[in-house]
């Protein structure tokens, strides 16, 4: 009997994840991952912090070593891009290979979103970074090095990280944010506001509502026009956000809207074509909506749900999001969709002890976020999430007196 080839584009978290997942529960298929880096699979969050910091080293950022792509007779094919798909005759194209599969999962990931000035397209360039691979954190690790006054553009996750990592190294940094506050999209007011605290007592300068102009460059200096100011700047890092990789297969039958649409088994529209990571805008049974996440955590368990998946256990993904950030000695984190509710609890008063915000919905938590120094938050942030994997029902007085335990609920 032929045995079956099961097909992995992208060499990140996912198919890492994906591939032993598979191979764990089926020991005589073919799998192969294609990656368009040359570095085995390997941890993106440390790049913007431990790593920056010097208290990593690549080597620690490999989820496994080439050993157990060996023993686990995984074929890790390195520095390929799959320019072409053609689904038909279950094939993909590099410039130079064909690929066959029987089971194809597309992991390709998610790329940095260009910052736009002017209808331009801002493009990396020697002191303009933007930071998506290892490669590029090398770069922007040597480039914080030898800069004094550094630019960030974007108060997301990335950029907070790596204002953190730049403030802890005696930069000067400037933090330009177009929202109304940082990490908009997906904190509470009160949350942004002790986070954008703690930058400015660390010496940030936080600049709100923010247009940018025009971006000029005068000899060595960038001047940075924004609201009527001009500010210049020796290094400018760029983290506004970030697209699916769906490029190749814009011209194919495969369902795409801000990602490529697939149901909670990880299915594509295309029979035997599978997506999961960030690629992926998937449909979550819990909140019954589409949803494209981008988390350490997320592409992880998705990847490892395709692999059940691809090899035949019908298995729904129900897990609930969650996702940290850790920046100076704050940790942050969340579970849940936090913008969806009819009203919020708040736990904890202080930083010390941490302070929690639940999101409520027929009386079921939909997400909570929660920041404290150091590890303070952890405990309440997972168990929210069994409890609204669960759908217990809570009132405002059980998650606001902190002398009662969540797992007592």
């Amino acid at each position: 009997m032929k045995k079956k080839q099961i097909t992995i584009i992208g060499g990140g978290q996912t198919a890492a994840y994906a591939a032993k997942e598979i191979r764990s529960l089926d020991t005589n298929s073919h799998i192969t991952i294609i990656s368009e880096e040359k570095y085995l699979p390997y941890e993106r969050p440390p790049l913007s912090k431990d790593f920056i910091l010097d208290k990593m080293n690549f080597n620690d950022l490999l989820f496994f070593p080439e050993s157990f792509y060996k023993e686990n007779n995984i074929n890790f094919i390195p520095n390929t891009k799959i320019i072409k798909a053609d689904f038909d005759n279950k094939k993909i194209n590099s410039s130079t290979n064909d690929f066959n599969y029987d089971k194809l999962l597309i992991a390709t990931g998610s790329s940095n979103r260009h910052l736009i000035v002017n209808e331009k397209k801002i493009l990396p360039e020697s002191n303009i970074i933007y930071l998506r691979n290892s490669e590029e954190s090398k770069v922007l690790k040597k480039k914080i090095n030898e800069a004094q006054n550094i630019t960030i553009v974007g108060g997301g996750f990335i950029g907070l990280e790596i204002a953190s990592s730049a403030l802890q190294k005696g930069k000067n940094i400037t933090i330009l944010e177009k929202g109304d506050q940082l990490m908009g999209r997906v904190i509470p007011l009160k949350i942004a506001n002790l986070i954008q605290e703690k930058h400015e007592s660390m010496g940030a300068s936080i600049n709100l509502n923010v247009e940018i102009e025009n971006i000029k460059k005068n000899n060595e200096v960038f001047e940075i026009c924004f609201n009527n100011q001009v500010m210049p700047s020796d290094l400018i890092i760029i983290g506004v956000g970030s697209v699916p990789n769906t490029k190749i297969f814009q011209n194919t039958p495969l369902d795409i809207d801000n990602g490529i649409i697939t149901d909670e088994f990880c299915q594509t529209s295309i029979e035997d074509v599978y997506a999961s990571g960030d690629v992926s805008n998937f449909y979550h049974p819990f909140y019954q909506e589409y949803m494209r996440l981008e988390s350490f955590k997320h592409a992880q368990n998705h990847g490892i749900n395709a692999g059940k998946n691809i090899i035949g256990l019908q298995t729904s993904y129900n897990v609930i999001p969650w996702m940290w950030s850790d920046q100076f000695n704050l940790n942050l984190q969340l579970t849940g969709i936090c913008n969806d509710y009819e009203f919020s609890v708040q736990r904890g008063s202080s930083l010390e002890e941490g302070i929690i915000y639940f999101f409520l919905k027929n009386r079921k938590i939909m997400g909570a976020c929660g920041l404290g120094i150091g590890g303070k938050i952890g405990r309440d942030i997972r168990l929210a999430g069994k409890l609204s994997e669960k759908k217990i029902k809570v009132t405002k007085e059980l998650l606001s007196d902190k002398k009662i335990k969540l797992n007592k609920i």
